[in-house]
C-alpha cells in the first residue's frame, strides 16, 4: 500500500484507501474505487465454517458474479448495450421504486431491449430505452409473468424473483409514471438531463404536462396480516369488510 500511495502521488492523484467490510474490502482514490469481493471454488462451499468464513449467502452470490461476468463478456459486447445499461442504471438511482432492481437484472433487461428482436440486429438506443420503460411497465417483473430467463442458473429460472412482492409491485408502478412521462414528451426529465420544476420528483409526485396530469400509481400490493381466529369464525360466521371482500396481491 505504501508503494501505490508513492505511485498515486507521483502522478498527482492523492493517496490511496482500503477499507474492509462484511463482503470484502474496497480500494479507493479521489477518483476512482475498486471493490474485492471474497469467493471460493463451488465444491468448497460446503465446507465453509460459519465462525472461520464468510455467510454462506455471501460467499454464493459472488460466486454467481463471476458466472455473470463471464456471460456478460461473452454476450453483451455490443456499445449499445453497454449505453443502455448506463442509462438504465442512472434512472434506477433517482427514482426510488427502481432502486430495488440489481444489477444483474439490469444488465439481463438491456440485453433483451437491445437484441431479441426477430431481425437479430441491435436496436437504436431510443427504441430499446423506450422498450425497456414499457417492458417493466407492462409487468415484466411481476409474479406470475414470464420475466427474463436467468442464463446463468438453473432451468426456469427468472431473474426477478429475488425481488420481494412489494418490490417488483413498485417496479412496475413507478415504470408506468415514467413512461406516461415520456409519452407526454418528457424524455429529457425521465432521462436526469433537466430537473422539473421545483425540484418535484416525476416519478412520486404528481405532474401536468401541456394540460395532461400524471398521477403516480397507488400501490396495487399490500402486505396485509391474515386475521386472527376469532369466536366467531369458530361458530362458522365470517367476517369481511366488504361485500365482495379483499384478495391481496399484486394486480398484473
Amino acid at each position: 500500500m505504501e508503494e501505490l500511495n508513492k505511485l498515486m502521488r507521483a502522478e498527482g492523484l492523492g493517496n490511496v484507501t482500503s477499507t474492509c467490510h462484511e463482503r470484502g474490502f474496497t480500494v479507493s482514490t479521489g477518483a476512482a474505487g475498486v471493490r474485492g469481493l471474497v469467493t471460493t471454488l463451488h465444491q468448497n462451499l460446503r465446507k465453509l465454517e460459519p465462525d472461520v468464513h464468510l455467510d454462506y449467502k455471501i460467499i454464493s452470490s459472488h460466486l454467481a458474479a463471476i458466472r455473470h461476468s463471464r456471460w456478460f463478456e461473452e454476450n453483451a459486447h455490443h456499445s449499445s448495450i453497454k449505453v443502455l445499461i448506463r442509462l438504465l442504471r442512472d434512472m434506477c438511482a433517482r427514482h426510488a421504486g427502481l432502486e430495488p432492481l440489481s444489477p444483474w437484472m439490469i444488465d439481463l433487461l438491456a440485453h433483451h431491449c437491445i437484441m431479441n428482436n426477430p431481425a437479430r440486429q441491435a436496436l437504436p438506443i431510443n427504441v430499446a430505452f423506450r422498450r425497456a420503460l414499457s417492458l417493466l411497465a407492462g409487468g415484466l417483473f411481476l409474479p406470475g409473468c414470464a420475466g427474463l430467463p436467468d442464463p446463468c442458473e438453473a432451468a426456469h429460472s427468472r431473474a426477478h424473483t429475488a425481488l420481494d412482492l412489494a418490490a417488483q409491485d413498485h417496479a412496475a408502478a413507478t415504470a408506468q409514471t415514467l413512461l406516461r412521462v415520456v409519452a407526454r414528451g418528457g424524455h429529457r426529465y425521465v432521462l436526469g438531463l433537466q430537473a422539473f420544476e421545483g425540484g418535484k420528483d416525476i416519478s412520486t409526485e404528481i405532474t401536468v404536462w401541456d394540460g395532461v396530469v400524471v398521477s403516480p400509481l397507488a400501490p396495487a400490493y399490500h402486505d396485509t396480516p391474515e386475521p386472527m381466529d376469532t369466536d366467531d369464525k369458530a361458530d362458522g360466521s365470517s367476517f369481511c369488510d366488504d361485500e365482495e371482500g379483499v384478495q391481496d396481491g399484486v394486480a398484473a
